[in-house]
Order: C-alpha cells, then structure tokens, then sequence
C-alpha cells in the first residue's frame, strides 16, 4: 500500500471531498488524523485507522492542541491536507458584504489554512520531509463568478500562499501544492446552490453533463502526497472537467 507508516492529517474531514480523502487514505495503509465540528458525521468517517479530533478552526488554541496530540500519539506528519472551508459565507457583491461575515469568511477560509500550515511545517522542517496539500478553488483564479468575490479572493490567496511557501521550504524536502476542484456535490456546495435541484439543475450544463463526486477529486490529492508526484511543488492542480474553459 502507498502510504503504510505515513501519518495524515486532514483539516475538515468530516464530509465531502475530506471525507472521501480520510477514507482513500486509510484504505492505502496510512493513519489519519482528522478534523472538523459534528462528530455525528465524523462517525461515518472514523476507522481503526481514522481518528477524528474536533477543532473549532476560529480558535488558534484548538489547533494547535490537535498538532501536539498529533505528535504525542505518532511523532510525526507526513501529509497535510488542508481541505476545511466556508462558501455561503459573504456571498454577493462587496458592496453587501458585512464586515463580521467577512471576518468569519477569512478566519475559515485564510487563517486557519494559515495556522494547519504552520503547526505542521514546524514539524515536518524538522523532519526533512513532508507534503502539504492546500484545497483552492476554480473560483482563485482559473473561473470567475461576479457573485463571489470575497471567496474568491481568499482562494486566491490560498493559491498565493501555496506558491510561495512551497518556493521557501522546498530545500528542506518539503512539497506544497493546492487543488483547484471544480463544483464538487457535497453539502457545502449544496448549500451554496440554495438546494438539491438547484444544484443538479446547473450541473446538467456541465461539459460533459455533471459535476463531479468527491471520489473524482480524492484520488489527486493521493497523488500528490505520493512519491509518484516527487517533482511537483508550488502548482495549482486544475480539477474540474473542462468547466473552466467555458
């Protein structure tokens, strides 16, 4: 198996594409750690090889409290995947965006990726070794949509940060890419189409004529935490169809 004896820790593992990478992960041999806030959908995710740990990812405390259990139980993190963030948070034009929902968008969206990356460079500097992965989005760069411009600008600057971290610690064997999935069927996308119609109304105009299920997306951030993708750092994996081309 891929990953046996590697140590994985998932940022929003509870549902969707999170979830769907916990469960790829364990199934190649490796232990994860993963977080999130409902731990009666983590039950549908936890395995003899899954351990959900609930983090509040506003609080700065909670996250660091989850790398040092981390590292107390395992001693080591060999992967990184930042997945947790918020999209029906600060929807519209600028000009109707509140300023505390904003707040809330950026601490989800930018900090807390901020602050998983951080605890877990500190670890894996030490070690030589490690690979982060970032979950972006189409809407940091490659699709446009004039109703999310303060979600896409903190993708953006996910992609952003990516880039430029990945450039800093890529002497100390360190590999740090994002992912840019197109829309993806999981609840927080659900949620931002208004409903399940909704959401399948416009996935019918897809190119191909849907969009894509979380196991569509899970297996690339496999790749780019294995050997196999040893030569790829500080890129920004397009995944969405061809939807973007539009």
């Amino acid at each position: 198996m891929r990953f046996s004896d590697h140590v994985v820790v998932v940022n929003g593992g509870t549902s969707g594409i999170g979830a769907e990478v916990v469960k790829q992960f364990t199934r190649e041999g490796a232990t994860v750690y993963f977080t999130g806030r409902s731990e009666e959908k983590a039950a549908h995710v936890t395995s003899n090889n899954a351990h959900f740990v609930p983090v509040e990812n506003q609080n700065p405390e909670e996250i660091e409290s989850f790398f040092k259990h981390v590292m107390e139980e395992e001693g080591k993190i060999d992967v990184l995947f930042n997945n947790a963030g918020v999209l029906s948070v600060a929807t519209g034009p600028l000009s109707r965006v509140k300023l505390d929902k904003w707040h809330e968008l950026i601490a989800v969206n930018q900090t807390a990726i901020f602050l998983y990356m951080q605890q877990a460079l500190q670890v894996m500097s030490k070690q030589k070794s490690g690979v982060i992965i970032n979950n972006a989005a189409i809407l940091g760069g490659a699709k446009i949509n004039p109703m999310l411009p303060a979600y896409s600008g903190t993708k953006a600057a996910v992609i952003a940060m990516t880039k430029s971290a990945a450039l800093r610690h890529a002497g100390e064997g360190i590999r740090i890419n994002s992912i840019s999935p197109g829309p993806t069927e999981t609840d927080l996308a659900i949620k931002a189409y208004g409903s399940q119609r909704a959401f399948d109304e416009n996935s019918s105009h897809h190119p191909r004529g849907h969009y894509a299920k979380p196991e569509e997306i899970a297996p690339a951030v496999l790749f780019l935490a294995s050997k196999d993708a040893s030569y790829i750092n500080g890129t920004d994996l397009v995944i969405d169809g061809g939807y973007s081309l539009k």
